[in-house]
């Protein structure tokens, strides 16, 4: 280090701290000269010799040179008289600075004891910290009862830019302000004491807030009663830091008013930068602090600082208050994920990089607008502020973590937690393959509702794509169950006027031609589906075993190549043979079904087990083609009482259907099985209430349930959070969504069951007792869940195989994300299939995998490179 005056000595004797720690135990620094005090039993031999290896040729044994002019500071040395140092750390930049910890341990993931104090801080002034503050007062206003709400003790700290003070004040001065109470805390010794002096004046000052719901009353400390107090300062925060047995009286003295005054929560908007002013808060392990940035660079680079020093010494663990960031000035499209990368990435700086879902949602984007950007009046502000996603993002926070903990606290679990657990285990194990005979209801998709709304007045013609595990296979056997399609959409349309059947009568059958593997688990659905068209009066009856037939020929026929027109001839062969060849042609079939006025749709599932090679096999493709293009074509035009359901694998449509692909996708697209990250939700609700009818409470269908309603739903399923509600633990949905997702926003029905089948797998210690689910099971189910994964995406997409070998193979030191072009050598044609089925993604150079395959080919993250992968997931 350069030397220009005593204070650079200073600092670099005790940025070295840890080499003489042990010969030396403290130092004095003058403009002058400079005292070493020995430990007792130490020699100044000893002292000399670290004092070299520190300042090297600039420290002679008797004096250290500085830089700037010839002058020099003598070195003197002498023994430490006192015995005991004061080892609680002083909460000042200054003295944090120079420590391992910026915390006094004993105070770690201890409690406040009154109101829980909230700090608002940002590096930069303004940056929006103010309007957050304010943005969080109004979502606590809105968001409450307000009959019986509880006021918010608001605290202007801004010492030097006061700004809630100027926006909240009133013609006449106020009856007390934030430095009358600094004043009086530096008098007195305990913070009961001054509680008992300044409560009843605190409480005066009320200031009402007009909100959508009604009108809010809130307790605002203002900076200052008089502008002479602001200018002629005697008491500070860094006064009482540094004064004898108060270091932490500041926090206490709040909380404690917060409590004398009924207000639920303490809300203190800080001095901006890295200001003494506002450490003695941001240094109390005991408050929770907001670190308001925008996406410019001095902005990010100054929070980066303040950063590392509020991180030194505090455990990530959900009983820690860890700083969160709220990024502000968020412009639209803006990629704002190398920001929180690396800003994520110095909580971690001098821990090893993990895969803590604490850090998931420790950054809250604030996008930017332009209303929000001049400040003047309060109710101005909060008016501009509705419908902001600004508002909404902190709304988001002041429910997930100050209202859902207050409902967690009061929550019963009304059912026995091992029978929810058992039950639902049982139910997912038996529907994770559509097995099952039991009817039950089934949850109305927006695909399925567009399938009955399409053909709610006709014979279906149709091709339902979907992924492996979409439901394809379940969708199949509940149309077969209820025998008669016109069953089917009356059963399913319940709840739906605009989708009821008319009443007319049923004459739809549904005939199984073609099923999966999986349909063994269903046989009693298949049986009665075939009884129920045998009884119907057709000269031609069908085999219990039709679709094993159906598949026999198939397999049989598909060993030799064929053309188009040549497999359009097969697949009609497939359905009169059906009918053990009691009709000659399909023209035939269709003239009897028009006499006796019956109308049947054959159904065909598992053609995967059949084409197993469409990628490469030109006959294969031209089966495909023949079925589910000209087939369905001729069948619309020419047959009235004849349809077909065919349901496919998307990737085998895309394969095989490789002309006017993008048209014949947009003719299906809208019956298409994929699940949304809404719906993905529904379907976890719905999956819990028919293995335990109890636990839906709701008053209207889960189909038709608000968001609001299937959100409370799931915190008693799995909690708000991965931790107690109000940690730092990321949101239980959320983390669970983007777990099971892939790059293209795709999870799958049997992702859903599977993770609730492994997450029930047994029951283990209650740790909450708001939820069924524990976070222990919810991550285990996880990992689980990639290994089930990646082995049905090797079955299915038999390309992506090679590729994960190369992936699951490497040496652990490569396993690591982003990782660059040349860590794998990956081709560009394995790179267009990762990224086509969302099992990659590239990212200025950096590659990513999604969660879903990642923990099966045990990869890690770099520092700061998980929330990136997250904000890919659930973009």
């Amino acid at each position: 280090m350069t030397l220009y005056t005593w204070k650079d000595i200073e600092r670099e004797l005790l940025l070295n701290k840890g080499k003489w720690r042990g010969v030396i135990s403290d130092t004095e620094i003058y403009s002058d000269e400079v005292i070493i005090y020995l430990e007792k039993g130490q020699t100044e031999v000893a002292a000399k010799k670290i004092l070299g290896d520190i300042f090297g040729k600039k420290y002679d044994g008797g004096k250290i040179m500085l830089d700037l002019s010839d002058e020099s500071l003598g070195v003197s040395f002498g023994i430490d008289e006192i015995e005991d140092h004061d080892s609680v750390v002083t909460p000042l930049f200054r003295n944090v600075l120079y420590q391992k910890t910026a915390y006094f341990n004993e105070l770690i993931e201890k409690e406040l004891p009154g109101a829980p104090v909230l700090a608002f801080h940002s590096y930069k002034g303004g940056v929006g910290r103010t309007l957050s503050l304010l943005a969080f007062v109004k979502a606590w206003s809105e968001l409450n009862d307000l009959e019986y709400a509880q006021k918010l003790l608001i605290v202007d700290a801004d010492l030097e830019a006061p700004g809630i003070t100027w926006l909240t004040m009133k013609q006449e001065e106020a009856a007390f302000s934030f430095l009358d109470l600094l004043e009086v805390t530096q008098e007195k010794d305990h913070a009961d004491e001054v509680i008992e002096l300044i409560a009843d004046k605190v409480s005066e000052l009320t200031v009402r807030i007009e909100t959508e719901r009604g009108r809010a009353e809130h307790i605002v400390l203002p900076t200052y009663r008089y502008v002479e107090q602001l200018l002629d300062m005697y008491a500070s925060p860094e006064s009482l830091a540094i004064s004898y047995n108060k270091k932490y009286i500041l926090a206490e003295v709040l909380s404690k008013l917060g409590k004398k005054v009924n207000a639920g929560l303490v809300l203190v908007d800080l001095r901006a930068g890295l200001s003494e002013f506002s450490a003695p808060l941001l240094f109390d392990p005991r408050v929770k602090k907001y670190l308001v940035t925008s996406t410019s660079y001095q902005s990010v680079k100054g929070t980066g600082i303040l950063l590392q020093q509020l991180s030194k010494g505090l455990p990530l663990n959900e009983n820690s208050k860890i700083p969160e960031i709220l990024l502000t000035m968020v412009q639209n499209g803006m990629n704002t994920a190398e920001i929180i990368s690396e800003l994520i990435a110095v909580y971690h700086s001098d821990r090893v990089a993990g895969d803590d879902s604490i850090m998931d949602d420790i950054v809250t984007e604030l996008p930017f607008a332009s209303e929000l950007v001049h400040l003047e009046t309060l109710p101005k502000i909060m008016t501009n502020l509705s419908g902001r996603d600004f508002y909404k993002n902190i709304c988001d926070i002041v429910k997930n973590s100050y209202m859902v903990s207050r409902e967690a606290k009061n929550a019963t679990l009304k059912i026995s937690r091992n029978d929810v657990i058992n039950h639902i285990h049982e139910f997912a194990s038996n529907q994770i393959t559509a097995e099952g005979n039991g009817t039950f209801e089934v949850l109305m998709t927006e695909s399925i509702q567009n399938l009955i709304r399409k053909h709610k007045n006709s014979i279906p013609n149709t091709v339902i794509m979907g992924a492996k595990g979409s439901g394809k296979t379940f969708l199949y056997r509940e149309i077969l169950r209820d025998q008669y399609w016109e069953r089917f959409v009356e059963r399913m349309s319940k709840n739906d006027t605009e989708s009821k059947g008319s009443g007319r009568d049923r004459c739809i059958l549904t005939v199984p031609l073609l099923a999966s593997g999986n349909a063994g688990g269903f046989p009693e659905v298949i049986k009665n589906a075939i009884a129920g068209f045998n009884q119907c009066g057709t000269r031609g009856k069908i085999s219990n075993l039709v679709y094993v037939d159906s598949k026999d020929m198939l397999l049989t026929l598909v060993r030799k190549d064929h053309d188009i027109l040549e497999w359009k001839e097969i697949w009609k062969k497939v359905i009169l043979n059906a009918f053990d060849k009691t009709y000659q042609s399909l023209a035939e079939l269709e003239e009897e079904l028009q006499d006796k006025h019956i109308k049947i749709v054959f159904l065909l599932d598992g053609l995967e087990e059949i084409f197993e090679h469409t990628v490469s096999s030109e006959n294969e493709k031209n089966a495909i083609r023949a079925l589910c293009r000209d087939l369905v074509d001729e069948v619309k035009i020419a047959y009235h009482n004849v349809g077909l359901m065919i349901f496919l694998r998307k990737d085998m449509a895309r394969d095989s259907l490789t002309i006017n692909y993008e048209q014949f996708y947009s003719l299906y697209r809208d019956v298409e099985l994929q699940w949304s990250n809404t719906e993905a939700l529904r379907l976890a609700v719905w999956l819990t209430s028919q293995a335990v009818p109890d636990f839906y409470q709701g008053n209207i269908s889960i189909e038709r349930a608000p968001g609001e309603v299937i959100e409370q739903t799931l915190n008693r399923l799995w909690g708000v959070k991965l931790g107690k509600p109000t940690s730092n633990e990321a949101n239980s949905s959320r983390w669970i969504l983007a777990a099971l997702s892939d790059f293209n926003g795709q999870l799958q029905a049997r992702d859903i069951i599977r993770f609730l089948e492994k997450a029930t797998d047994h029951v283990g210690k209650a740790v909450y007792e708001d939820r069924y689910l524990m976070p222990a099971e919810i991550r285990r189910a996880v990992s689980e869940c990639s290994n089930g994964k990646i082995g049905e995406i090797r079955d299915e997409i038999k390309a992506l195989g090679p590729i994960f070998d190369k992936l699951e193979h490497a040496s652990e030191e490569k396993k690591v994300l982003p990782f660059a072009a040349d860590t794998f050598n990956l081709t560009q044609a394995e790179e267009k299939i990762m990224k086509q089925e969302g099992y990659l993604k590239i990212d200025n150079d950096r590659y990513y995998l999604p969660e879903i395959i990642r923990h099966a080919l045990k990869f890690k993250y770099e520092k700061g490179a998980r929330p990136k992968v997250l904000s890919l997931l659930l973009k």
